[in-house]
């Protein structure tokens, strides 16, 4: 459909949506989702040929839901909307520990990943695409042969880079134990409390060169503090700020919108549109 950008960010966003419920309602991946597969009726996507939907115990299930997703993806990133990775929109399909009260959060925060990514994908984004649509993804925990040495990896601090079955297996992020909260959630913590400690170690920094500034907002907190202190209970409570429950209705109707600078560029689906109209004229 020749959608304009707004709509097309407002149908990515149903898309993406639809791919969970398929998933987490009806136990089916579609194996065949496309955008041949996906009408428009009254600005509501109605998705087709479902006939040839595996359930979940197949053996190829997972392998059809990444394609599926790759194909989503495609077609909507040409069309000029700001998507997400595969493997994000893998997980989120997946997520056991995603329900009614935190979904349209994780949503919001996947909206905020893929909206400050370029729209050109970096030759270090396909290869991540590339290799994460090739890997095995253990379905069950006794599928996993080296449980120990990918926990102990992650507890190093290690890239989770080919270690895919964290969510779909219900474990925690770090495979640490069960899992929690949704992944994308468990990141949105960890960056948080990383962004918390680097701020108390600036501000430790701050006191030892001498430093006695204050501000209204440290009075609040506790104007008896020490500069250093001070600096980590702003850090900690901007932290806890950070990771409060959004209120509102979840992500909006321009979810997935690039950044300014991608949307004055002509999508590919609109140069094809223009080809195809020059040659046929």
């Amino acid at each position: 459909a020749n959608l304009p950008l707004a709509k097309l960010c407002s149908a990515y966003q149903q898309m993406v949506r639809i791919v969970r419920q398929l998933y987490q309602a009806c136990r089916l991946v579609h194996a065949d989702l496309s955008e041949y597969n996906i009408l428009v009726h009254k600005d509501q996507l109605v998705i087709i040929d479902v006939s040839q939907a595996v359930d979940l115990d197949h053996p190829k299930a997972l392998d059809f839901l990444r394609e599926d997703c790759s194909h989503v993806n495609d077609f909507f990133r040409r069309g000029g909307v700001a998507v997400l990775t595969n493997r994000e929109l893998f997980d989120y399909a997946v997520d056991p520990n995603i329900n009614d009260n935190n979904e349209a959060a994780v949503l919001e925060e996947l909206q905020q990943r893929a909206a400050s990514r370029p729209l050109e994908r970096s030759a270090e984004a396909q290869v991540a695409d590339a290799v994460f649509q090739q890997a095995f993804i253990p379905r069950k925990l006794d599928e996993v042969s080296h449980y120990e040495r990918d926990r102990d990896r992650l507890a190093a601090g290690a890239s989770s880079e080919g270690i895919y079955y964290q969510v779909v297996t219900g474990m925690a992020a770090d495979l640490s134990g069960a899992g929690q909260s949704p992944v994308q959630l468990h990141r949105q913590q960890e960056e948080a409390a990383e962004s918390a400690a680097a701020a108390a170690a600036a501000g430790a920094d701050h006191a030892q060169m001498g430093s006695s500034s204050s501000s209204s907002n440290a009075a609040d907190l506790g104007g008896d503090l020490k500069p250093g202190k001070r600096a980590a209970t702003m850090a900690a409570a901007a932290a806890a700020a950070k990771l409060k429950p959004k209120s509102g209705k979840g992500p909006s109707f321009l979810a997935f919108l690039p950044k300014a600078e991608d949307q004055a560029r002509p999508s590919a689906a609109a140069v094809d549109s223009s080809s195809s109209s020059s040659s046929s004229s």
